[in-house]
C-alpha cells in the first residue's frame, strides 16, 4: 500500500524555490490587498479563514498573516501545501479546520468552488507604453482586422491603464479582462469586452487575431488549444519579443489518444480535484459515457498522481483525468497508461461529438448541461469496427440486460475480457504446482512484529 500514499521522505527533501520578499508595511498592504481582504472577512462575518500560499510565496506568508491579524479577529490558518495544483483553492485542506472561506494568493485558474474564495493575484511590473509600441511596429498589417488582447493575471492590477491605451491604439478591437464574478460569458476567468464595455462570449474570437501578454506556460497553452481564433501571438514581457504561434503536432497526438479511448475496455476516472459540485457532475458524466458504450470504469483518487501509484492498477487501459486545466500531468508521457481530457473521452464515446475538431476543450465544466459545449449522450447499439491502432476488430456491447439470456451473454463477455487481461500478464498469481515442489519438514516461523521479531538474529 506504500505506493498509494505520498512518500513523506519526498515531501521533506523536496527543494522549493521560495522567494524571500522584503516589503515595508505600506507596500505589503497594497501588494497583498490587506485592507480589502480584512474588509471581505469582516463584512461576511467569517470566523475561520484559511490563507493559501503557493510554494514561491511561503517566505512572505507569516508577514501577511501578521498584517491581517491587525485588521480582523477571525482565526487564520496558513496552508503551506496543497494536495493538488496550487492554482486551485484547496477546499479539502480547509475542511480539516472547518474553515468558512479561503484567501488564495498567487496564480489562479479561477476554478469554481463550493466555499467562498477571495483571490489576491500576483503583481508584476509591465511597461505598457513599450508594449503598445511593440504591437504597433509588428502588427501593421492587422489595422483593418479585429483583434483581442489577453493578459496574464499578474498584470491585472494594471488593467485600467492597459485597457485605456489598447483602445486608444485599436478602438475597434476587444480585450479579455479578468473578472472575479461568475457569468456564462466568462472563460478561464476572463470576459471579452469592447471599447463600450459590452460583454461578449469567446465565440466572437473566431474572426479575431489574439495577442497574449505574458509568459509561455499552461495558461497560454490552454488559450491556444481551447479558444478558436484566426491567429495567436505571444508577447513575453521578459524578452519583449512578439512570436506567432504555429500549429503543432499536439492535436495529432490527442486524436491518437481518442482512438486509444475507443480501444479501452476499462477506463479509470482519475480524480485530481475535489473542489466544487462540478467535479461530481463530470464524474457522473464520464460514468454515463462508459456505461452507454459497454466499458467498465473505476474511480481512482490518489492525491498527486505519479507513476508508482497508477502502476498499482494494471487492469485500467486509459485514465480520464478530472483536474485543473493547468495541471501539467496531461502532457506527461512517463505513465504506463495514457492520460486524457474528459473532452477526449466525450469525442471517443459520444457520437454527437465531431471527431475532427479544430479546437480543444480543456475546461471540463463547459461539457456539463447548460454550458456552451454540452451535447446529449446518444443510446449506443451493439456495433463492430476496426481499431486504427491495433488493426483488430473492436466490438461495442451494451451492458443493459433485458432477459436471462442477455444476462448470460453479458457475463460470458465480461469473463472473456478478464481472461484477455490476465493473458497479458507475466505473473498471474499463486500457482499450486502440484507434485513439482520438494516436501520439507515444518519449521517454526517468525514471532513478534515486523519492527523486531523475537527470534530474529541480532
Amino acid at each position: 500500500m506504500a505506493n498509494l500514499t505520498t512518500d513523506g521522505k519526498l515531501c521533506i527533501e523536496r527543494e522549493i524555490d521560495v522567494q524571500i520578499i522584503e516589503n515595508d508595511e505600506t507596500e505589503m498592504t497594497s501588494r497583498y490587498s490587506i485592507a480589502d481582504t480584512c474588509n471581505w472577512i469582516n463584512s461576511n462575518k467569517y470566523t475561520k479563514v484559511c490563507l493559501q500560499f503557493p510554494d514561491e510565496l511561503l517566505g512572505i506568508s507569516s508577514k501577511v498573516y501578521e498584517e491581517l491579524k491587525k485588521g480582523t479577529e477571525a482565526d487564520l490558518y496558513i496552508l503551506g501545501d496543497t494536495s493538488y495544483a496550487s492554482c486551485c483553492a484547496d477546499v479539502v485542506a480547509s475542511m480539516h479546520v472547518q474553515s468558512d472561506a479561503i484567501v488564495h494568493y498567487g496564480h489562479t485558474c479561477f476554478s469554481k468552488t463550493n466555499i467562498p474564495v477571495y483571490i489576491v493575484l500576483n503583481q508584476k511590473s509591465l511597461d505598457i507604453d513599450f508594449t503598445m509600441k511593440i504591437l504597433r511596429e509588428n502588427l501593421t498589417d492587422f489595422n483593418l482586422k479585429k483583434m483581442c488582447l489577453l493578459y496574464d493575471c499578474d498584470f491585472n492590477h494594471l488593467k485600467d491603464d492597459l485597457t485605456e491605451k489598447w483602445f486608444q491604439q485599436y478602438p475597434n478591437s476587444y480585450i479579455a479582462s479578468i473578472s472575479m464574478k461568475e457569468s456564462k460569458q466568462r472563460f478561464f476567468g476572463r470576459v471579452v469586452k469592447n471599447a463600450s464595455s459590452e460583454n461578449f462570449s469567446s465565440e466572437i474570437l473566431k474572426d479575431c487575431v489574439c495577442i497574449y501578454v505574458g509568459s509561455r506556460g499552461r495558461t497560454f497553452f490552454n488559450f491556444t488549444v481551447s479558444v478558436e481564433a484566426e491567429k495567436w501571438y505571444l508577447l513575453d514581457p521578459a524578452s519583449n519579443q512578439l512570436d506567432v504561434i504555429q500549429e503543432t503536432i499536439w492535436f495529432k497526438r490527442r486524436r491518437f489518444l481518442i482512438e486509444k479511448c475507443k480501444d479501452a475496455n476499462v477506463v479509470g476516472i482519475l480524480v485530481c480535484k475535489l473542489a466544487g459540485d462540478q467535479t461530481k457532475q463530470i464524474i457522473n458524466r464520464m460514468k454515463q459515457l462508459c456505461k452507454a458504450n459497454g466499458k467498465k470504469c473505476y474511480i481512482v483518487s490518489v492525491g498527486k498522481p505519479n507513476v508508482a501509484k497508477l502502476a498499482n492498477f494494471p487492469e485500467i487501459d486509459i485514465y480520464v483525468m478530472i483536474a485543473c486545466p493547468e495541471n501539467d500531468l496531461y502532457d506527461s508521457r512517463d505513465f504506463y497508461q495514457a492520460l486524457v481530457y474528459p473532452y477526449e473521452l466525450e469525442v471517443a464515446l459520444n457520437t454527437n461529438r465531431d471527431f475532427y475538431f479544430t479546437s480543444h476543450i480543456t475546461n471540463y465544466e463547459d461539457l456539463l448541461p447548460g454550458n456552451l459545449h454540452y451535447k446529449d449522450i446518444n443510446d449506443i447499439c451493439d456495433s463492430t469496427d476496426v481499431s486504427l491502432i491495433t488493426g483488430k476488430i473492436r466490438e461495442t456491447k451494451v451492458t443493459a440486460a433485458s432477459s436471462s439470456t442477455d444476462l448470460v451473454q453479458k457475463q460470458n463477455w465480461q469473463l472473456e475480457n478478464i481472461g484477455h487481461s490476465l493473458s497479458k500478464r507475466s505473473w498471474k498469481g499463486l500457482e499450486q504446482k502440484l507434485g513439482e515442489s520438494d516436501v520439507k519438514q515444518v519449521e517454526e516461523g517468525r514471532k513478534g512484529i515486523p519492527l523486531q521479531y523475537l527470534n530474529e538474529p541480532e
